[in-house]
């Protein structure tokens, strides 16, 4: 195995015998014989060993196995200590998941530390295959089953190509001691179960599975690039970020062999149900549907994927006597006017940003506020009442906007809808002796 790993670095990992390198190493037979690999190679390397605090002595005693190890090859070890169960339930996720979201960050900021180019991780083609069975029973797409990656920012995994009996046979020839680990032996994992009960079996019905499934592997990674290179393609000519929001032609997306491949490949990050996300092509305009913090909506000719900001909750008291009313980053100034020709002031100082009322009847305190569904107004120059959704959409207020519309009340009647419609309450006739001027910055 020695020969076939230093072929297989030279051509797939040539940098390990030149820049700073560490070993993610728990003591267990895979990070163990990769350690002993590059020491028989004269590769220098330091180890990084997690401790995750979960096996009470058998923890600690892999810890100090790892400190013999260090010592035995004179190189530096850096030790990170866990209280993962703790952080597992803090968080509301598996223990599994702690273990490794905490490795990895360990990994990161150790290297960060230290100047260390490469981390190397000591997966192998039996965690590979695990993983693409794991996978396969979750639905995943292509690159859900390519699986476990050679290389992932600092990460690097030189063993994955070879299988858990090459490493075994390695550490027997060369008396290699390792430490097991009693978590493996237990079934209660999905991934133990298969390494012990279904992987043996399907070894034994396809026996050339070990070196078939490697193929199979190179084939689906061909066939990953080729996809890729094709939804870059769509993204450059089919859609457009503005003001951070991705913006996705329904037409060059209906244009497309496969409408459903490419709109799964543009969202897969965000998790939407697929079914529900192609409905939107056909979908009246401003329809939207959530997945998580994220929000896809049809607005016209496009499907737009944006955040969902939490609205910033507006209800602010306004008293007569103020001229200046700040709310959510915004104001609005108030004035009382009088003149002797109230219809023509108004009409030659009128504007989207402005509404003039007649003082006279006026309820205080006023309440800017958020808009809320069920809100009606009576616009101005409008018979009857009408919704406030339904004059955001008759404005072309973009969906992603409208939950950001305040109103302005006095009592239970809005005044305005701010930056859009005034209602005809307290509307200045020629007969009105003192205005209430409102200037809004929105």
């Amino acid at each position: 195995m020695l020969a076939a790993f230093k072929n297989h670095i030279s051509t797939h990992f040539p940098e390990l015998f030149s820049v700073p390198i560490a070993i993610a190493i728990s003591g267990g037979k895979d990070s163990t014989v990769l350690a002993h690999l590059l020491d028989q190679l004269d590769i220098k390397f330091d180890l990084i060993h997690c401790n995750f605090n979960l096996r009470g002595a058998e923890s600690d005693a892999d810890q100090i196995f790892v400190e013999g190890l260090a010592n035995q090859w004179d190189c530096k070890l850096y030790i990170e200590s866990f209280e993962t169960e703790k952080m597992a339930l803090s968080r509301g996720i598996s223990i599994q998941m702690a273990a490794r979201d905490l490795r990895y960050k360990a990994f990161e900021s150790i290297a960060a530390s230290h100047q260390i180019k490469q981390v190397l991780v000591a997966h192998h083609l039996d965690d590979q295959l695990e993983t693409f069975l794991i996978n396969l029973g979750r639905g995943a797409g292509l690159h859900g089953l390519t699986g476990i990656r050679e290389r992932n920012g600092i990460i690097a995994r030189p063993l994955l190509v070879f299988n858990s009996g090459q490493i075994s046979d390695f550490a027997l020839e060369n008396k290699i001691n390792w430490r097991e680990d009693s978590s493996n032996s237990t079934t209660k994992y999905v991934r133990n179960q298969l390494r012990q009960e279904v992987i043996p079996l399907l070894h034994e019905a396809l026996p050339h599975l070990k070196g078939n499934f490697c193929n199979t592997l190179n084939y689906l990674e061909d066939s990953e690039l080729l996809l890729d290179v094709e939804v870059a393609r769509f993204r450059e000519s089919g859609t457009k970020t503005i003001l951070g929001n991705l913006e996705i032609s329904i037409e060059k997306l209906k244009a497309t062999v496969k409408p459903e491949a490419y709109l799964f490949e543009l969202l897969k990050e965000h998790h939407f149900n697929l079914p529900d996300a192609l409905e939107l092509l056909d979908a009246d305009n401003g329809k939207s549907i959530p997945s998580g913090s994220t929000r896809l909506t049809k607005e016209r000719e496009v499907l737009v994927l944006s955040r969902v900001a939490d609205r910033n909750p507006i209800d602010t008291k306004i008293h007569q006597s103020m001229e200046t009313v700040k709310f959510d980053g915004h104001q609005l100034e108030f004035k009382t006017i009088a003149v002797d020709d109230p219809l023509t002031y108004v009409k030659s100082t009128n504007s989207n940003n402005k509404i003039f009322l007649d003082a006279e009847g006026l309820t205080y305190p006023f309440v800017v506020r958020n808009w809320q569904h069920g809100d009606r107004m009576q616009p101005y120059g409008m018979k009857g009442s009408k919704l406030i959704s339904d004059l955001l959409t008759d404005h072309k207020i973009p969906s992603l906007e409208r939950e950001k519309a305040v109103v302005l009340t006095s009592g239970s009647t809005i005044l305005w809808l701010l930056g859009i419609r005034a209602s005809k309450h307290h509307k200045i006739t020629s007969i009105t002796k003192s205005i209430i001027e409102i200037t809004s910055d929105l």
